[in-house]
């Protein structure tokens, strides 16, 4: 792996829940402080790797399931910027 990719990876990977709730208000997504801690606690017990596709289809599943349809979809519009690097 690249040393960018490992770089990027281990932002989202160590993201606190306070930095995922700012990020949120930023970007109007209605989250909860129970909701972000569950989300923080799905990245702390897995492997983060937006450049392989199964693994961030991984991780937008589990926001679904955590954080809800539209705040998954919101999640995967925040990365569209970088599809260049992530191949989305």
């Amino acid at each position: 792996m690249q040393p960018l990719h490992q770089l990027i990876n281990k932002r989202v990977q160590n993201i606190t829940k306070e930095e995922l709730l700012e990020q949120a208000k930023k970007y109007q997504i209605k989250l909860t402080e129970k909701q972000a801690a569950q989300f923080i606690a799905w990245l702390s017990t897995h492997e983060v790797d937006l450049f392989s596709e199964k693994k961030r289809t991984e991780l937008f599943q589990a926001a679904e399931a955590i954080l809800g349809k539209r705040e998954a979809a919101a999640l995967e519009n925040m990365l569209r910027p970088y599809k260049h690097f992530l191949k989305l």
